[in-house]
């Protein structure tokens, strides 16, 4: 709105309102006099066209866009914490605070007294952690201490949410309304649940009229059982189906399930360029194929097929540094491309490259 309103063209106008015998050339009286304050307008404009752009949610930034969206009723999924199972080789306090890399840990409780195993959960939010593992040192003393590692992941975290994903939930909520249990009233509640990217209804009519709401997760994946039965949970618990003690109401029998996974293998041909070679550049292939299927999974939610397809894997591959020419792929081993009609999302199987 104010993209006009730069120092030039304010300066041009104060000028051009001056009487014809007043000397408005640079360096003069009125020119200096003017331009310092030229320059504080041009400052006040754009702060008024960075107000107007945040007032709406199509082009607030993130910090204004979430207010937008709290007036809306539309909250970010905020980044979560991931949890894992330790052992030591001795036991430790609860609440004892531990490194690895670059992330701090404390410990929440124990789980075998005898193997010293113990849940601890990282200091810090988002999805990074979740595949760290590795030995931990103690941030302050511990009696005994020798060696701790962490074993697994048991609850993985997730990042906040993408701000145009975000971005999306809101402007969404002017074209449709949800209430009393339609359609989209349990599509936007569930999406605004931690770890759940998407859902799709279903209604089950036989053993027993139900709702069926299958869910996908971080990664545009299968959500983790911890993440289905929390869904179900705040949606209908199964204990009181039907009951309206969740968000469901009184009458809705809903089933959550998390989205299946097809793989994907890969057979194919490729041309290196001279001194390169498969295992040179596997890490490339492998990623340009998951970037390939992770997009596919992304469109999971608003299709009700997906089609992995040869040329894009091939197209994919080509682009890499080192690559010549691929031919011969096959998916699964067959030449034709993968059609997914049965409501599951393509992952990575093998990939075996000639």
């Amino acid at each position: 709105m104010y993209e006009d309103m730069t120092y030039e063209t304010i300066m041009r106008e104060m000028m051009e309102d001056m009487p014809d015998d007043v000397d408005t050339s640079e360096g003069s009286l009125i020119f200096n006099a003017c331009a310092k304050q030229a320059v504080r307008l041009e400052e006040a404009y754009l702060l008024l066209s960075g107000l107007e752009q945040n007032m709406y949610a199509d082009t607030a930034d993130l910090e204004h866009l979430i207010r937008n969206g709290n007036e809306r009723g539309v909250y970010i999924n905020e980044a979560t914490y991931a949890e894992f199972t330790t052992q030591f080789n001795c036991a430790v306090p609860e609440g004892s605070r531990w490194n690895y890399d670059e992330y701090n840990y404390t410990v929440f409780n124990v789980i075998s007294e005898e193997e010293h195993t113990y849940r601890i959960g990282c200091d810090s939010p988002g999805s990074e952690p979740n595949r760290m593992l590795g030995d931990l040192e103690p941030i302050e003393f511990v009696d005994g201490f020798e060696w701790g590692r962490i074993l697994k992941c048991t609850l993985e975290a997730t990042d906040q949410e993408e701000v145009e994903s975000y971005r999306a939930r809101i402007l969404n909520t002017y074209n449709y309304r949800g209430f009393a249990g339609n359609r989209e009233y349990y599509k936007s509640r569930i999406k605004e649940m931690s770890g759940v990217y998407g859902c799709k209804l279903n209604r089950v009519s036989a053993p027993e009229d139900k709702i069926a709401i299958t869910i996908i997760g971080s990664d545009y994946r299968t959500p983790s059982n911890d993440v289905i039965n929390a869904v179900q949970t705040e949606v209908d618990p199964v204990v009181n189906s039907g009951d309206g003690v969740g968000i469901a109401p009184i009458g809705h029998r809903v089933i959550i399930s998390g989205v299946g996974e097809t793989e994907v293998n890969i057979k194919t041909n490729i041309t290196y360029d001279s001194g390169y070679s498969y295992e040179d550049l596997k890490s490339y292939i492998t990623k340009a194929v998951d970037n390939y299927l992770l997009e596919l999974r992304k469109k999971w939610e608003d299709s009700n097929a997906i089609v992995v397809r040869i040329l894009q894997i091939e197209s994919a591959i080509v682009q890499i540094d080192g690559v010549i020419d691929v031919v011969g792929t096959t998916i699964n081993d067959s030449e034709q491309n993968l059609q997914i009609t049965n409501g599951t999302v393509p992952v990575r199987g093998d990939i075996t490259c000639t």
